[in-house]
């Protein structure tokens, strides 16, 4: 009994309340960019896409997908904070 209780303790502490995915979306001179961040017990999943532009034309697409391990983002309510940008939870 107690094993399932620790392990009850242990897997609802596992979950940040901040769950989710946040976007972002940049435009630049240089570069088009979609940001989207996978939040999941307390793990961040970095998926980018952006698109070069040079010589006034917008290039294809390319993808990046990246762990965010040294980073310690600041959440305010829908919002989440990272390195100074600033994304936006999708409901």
């Amino acid at each position: 009994m107690k094993k399932i209780i620790l392990l009850a303790i242990l897997f609802t502490g596992c979950h940040s309340g901040h769950d989710g995915f946040y976007v972002n979306h940049i435009e630049g001179q240089y570069a088009i960019t979609d940001d989207t961040l996978e939040v999941r017990d307390s793990t961040i999943i970095s998926h980018s896409g952006f698109q070069r532009i040079r010589n006034g034309k917008i290039l294809s697409k390319e993808y990046k997908t990246k762990q965010v391990f040294e980073l310690h983002p600041v959440f305010e309510q829908d919002h989440l904070l990272l390195n100074n940008t600033t994304y936006q939870k999708i409901k």
